[in-house]
């Protein structure tokens, strides 16, 4: 009787705490529902949602084992929220998406520069899918503009046919890799080895320095993608480019860039109208720029309804938790991972001693979009992974 009087007080002292912290995540779980997060502190919290989701899981676990029925009611609540907001991004849209053409990249999850989907990213190229062909009269990439050449005999893959536009029920085919740089640092024989492999169409560049820009070069790039728009920088984060199979213009005055150099193109893809390419890479939300940061997703381009097909290829700097993002994709566009149900696997940062622990780099389609598979890949020297996206474009 003496001792189960005594434990008494610390039951109901641990239900109050219990019933404490299930308040403070039904408030972190309003901050992501209702686009709250702001500041310096939150805006960087908010990313991390999806691990928010599993702390979520175990504190409603002590709640039940500590049998109190408030904590155990917010923390079901909280946890049938953020389900509801986390788990559509790892199961994607695979029923309604179209299937990849025969001999396409269509592997989901994630992958190496050794062609396999697990391993060390300081494989080399194992040779799968190699180029079977080279491009013939491939012109050489200046830092603004289009480049001459004709792409035309654009290196093919054994994996995945000619090199001209492929279509099916679904759509043009259209394969895009982005990839982050870090500063030039990123290993360019890895980049142009995964453009050959996966038969990459489009390349989006992001921190591109005069020197990689050359490494690229001398890698093969030319060859493999002959055109080429976007203006390098001599280090850091400012430039940025894209690299195309077919002939490509750029397009000025479509919005007002806040952040980097973000080259706007119109891709000739063949069998329909020309397909724009916007590359983006707003500024990272670090306490002296959160505005700023929000301002450059803010201002990025809605989805439009008619005209060329417009795809958003790059490093956003933000997830899918974010609310500035999420209006971005209530435009109209869909994030290639998460409708494949890749939404989940991180991007950033790579090669430190964390592992990857968010995605903020991502693939955007409007409504005439949609992707047939995603992965993502190492890069040696870059503190972000390559995210590739197979597209079908419609029009």
């Amino acid at each position: 009787m003496e001792t189960e009087r005594r434990s008494r007080p610390r039951r109901v002292w641990r239900r109050r705490l219990a019933v404490a912290m299930a308040v403070l995540f039904a408030a972190g779980t309003a901050v992501r529902l209702g686009g709250l997060e702001s500041g310096i502190f939150l805006v960087p919290l908010v990313s991390f949602t999806p691990y928010f989701a599993l702390a979520a899981l175990v504190m409603l676990a002590i709640a039940a084992l500590l049998r109190s029925r408030a904590a155990t009611a917010i923390m079901l609540a909280v946890c049938v929220s953020l389900a509801w907001v986390v788990l559509p991004r790892a199961l994607g849209g695979s029923a309604d998406a179209p299937a990849p053409a025969s001999g396409d990249a269509s592997g989901t999850g994630t992958g190496t520069t050794s062609g396999a989907d697990t391993g060390t990213s300081s494989d080399t190229a194992s040779g799968i899918g190699t180029s079977s062909g080279t491009a013939s009269g491939a012109g050489t990439a200046s830092d603004a503009g289009t480049s001459s050449g004709t792409a035309s005999d654009a290196g093919t893959s054994s994996g995945t046919g000619t090199a001209s536009a492929s279509s099916s029920a679904g759509g043009r085919t259209l394969r895009v890799l982005t990839a982050n740089l870090n500063g030039g640092r990123g290993d360019a024989t890895v980049i142009v080895d995964l453009v050959r492999r996966l038969n990459v169409d489009v390349l989006s560049i992001q921190e591109l320095t005069y020197s990689a820009r050359d490494r690229l070069s001398a890698a093969g790039l030319a060859t493999l993608l002959p055109y080429h728009v976007g203006r390098a920088d001599y280090r850091g984060p400012e430039g940025s480019g894209v690299y195309s199979r077919y002939p490509m213009t750029e397009r000025t005055g479509l919005f007002q860039p806040v952040g980097h150099h973000m080259p706007v193109v119109e891709v000739a893809l063949p069998g329909g109208s020309a397909v724009e390419v916007v590359v983006v890479h707003p500024v990272a939300p670090v306490p002296s720029t959160v505005p700023e940061w929000e301002a450059g997703i803010a201002t990025l381009p809605p989805a439009p309804s008619s005209g060329p097909p417009r795809i958003l290829a790059g490093d956003f700097n933000a997830t899918l938790d974010h609310a500035v993002f999420r209006r971005l994709l209530d435009t109209g566009y869909t994030d290639a991972a998460a409708s494949t149900g890749q939404g989940l696997t991180p991007t950033w940062p790579h090669g430190r001693s964390l592992p990857p622990l968010v995605a903020i780099d991502h693939v955007l389609t409007d409504g005439r979009g949609s992707a047939a598979a995603t992965r993502v890949f190492d890069v040696p020297g870059s503190d972000h992974r390559a995210l590739f996206a197979d597209l079908r474009i419609q029009g």
